[in-house]
């Protein structure tokens, strides 16, 4: 019972629910407005957000990303989209994130060894939908995390999961879009394979939250998009209520090349951040930042995406 305990300790102090280093951000243009994309439309790296705006996609995309973040933190993305005949899109990503050395602590609160945590994300998409704008999507995310104990790193703990998420999007006219996303409505589980390094081992499900998201894309004034989402983070439906948070995200265009970006969370600060676009050759090339200043002591993060599409 007591290893049970460390395992549950452990794991919560990496994430406060499964897949939670998921839904911090894929893009520094994400992160900056708060993601709160749900209904956005922008060709790159948006199946992050709702795998419905592939229907959207032009060309190829590729993406990458690189956050220098506060607590020894890190995350990077790898995104690729392709348009398909017809209005249909697919696209393939991975995320990884990663916690530096920290100290686990056991039932009692007892320092126990240094721990450092990965996890890997790949994300298989697929969208379609009409002329108008409207559509309907659906990923494939597969998860694997590892947790490794002590300095020898004998003890190791991993988790596997394959869920789906399935959005849509709907052009109600030419300044308004509404989207919405269900995440982890099927196979809502990660199983945990735990190695004590002992010759003994254990296994341990545990849920995700079942989160729905709506939201929207408000063209107020040119050249500003506004954007407004609201999401509802549901760990068991049948036992407790549901955690809300509303985001907003506000993105206006100088000159047509360069962008200002800010975003607002209800459980946390502010973010900001900025973009450039340019041609070169025949590409079209993007780069983003977003610094976020973190919660209390918390400390500043700084997060970076190159981006073009052909």
């Amino acid at each position: 019972m007591r290893n049970l305990f460390f395992i549950l300790i452990t794991i919560g102090v990496i994430q406060s629910s499964p897949g939670a280093s998921y839904e911090y951000g894929y893009s520094a243009r994400s992160v900056s407005l708060s993601s709160a994309l749900v209904a956005d439309t922008y060709n790159t790296m948006q199946s992050f957000s709702n795998p419905s705006v592939l229907n959207q996609c032009k060309g190829q995309n590729y993406g990458l990303s690189y956050f220098i973040m506060s607590l020894d933190r890190s995350l990077q993305t790898f995104y690729y989209s392709r348009k398909l005949a017809g209005n249909a899109g697919i696209s393939a990503a991975v995320l990884r994130s990663s916690s530096g050395n920290f100290m686990g602590k056991d039932s009692f609160n007892n320092p126990t060894n240094e721990l450092s945590n990965s996890d890997y994300y790949g994300l298989l998409s697929f969208g379609v939908g009409s002329k108008s704008g409207s559509g309907i999507g659906i990923s494939m995310k597969i998860h694997y995390s590892n947790l490794y104990v002590n300095e020898l790193h004998v003890d190791k703990y991993t988790g596997s999961s394959i869920t789906v998420d399935f959005g849509g999007l709907m052009k109600v006219n030419p300044k308004l879009r509404i989207g919405f996303k269900i995440q982890n409505f099927i196979n809502p589980n990660i199983n945990w394979d735990i190695d004590r390094g002992d010759g003994l081992s254990n296994t341990y499900d545990e849920s995700y939250p079942l989160i729905i998201s709506f939201g929207s894309k408000i063209k107020a004034w040119t050249p500003s998009n506004i954007y407004i989402q609201k999401d509802m983070h549901m760990v068991d439906i049948n036992k407790s209520p549901y955690q809300e948070n509303t985001k907003l995200g506000y993105e206006h265009i100088i000159l047509e090349d360069f962008l200002l970006r800010c975003g607002f969370q209800s459980n946390k600060n502010y973010n900001f951040g900025f973009g450039y676009k340019f041609n070169f050759n025949q590409f079209l090339v993007a780069i983003d930042y977003a610094i976020d200043l973190g919660s209390k002591n918390e400390g500043i993060s700084h997060l970076f995406t190159w981006s073009t599409s052909l």
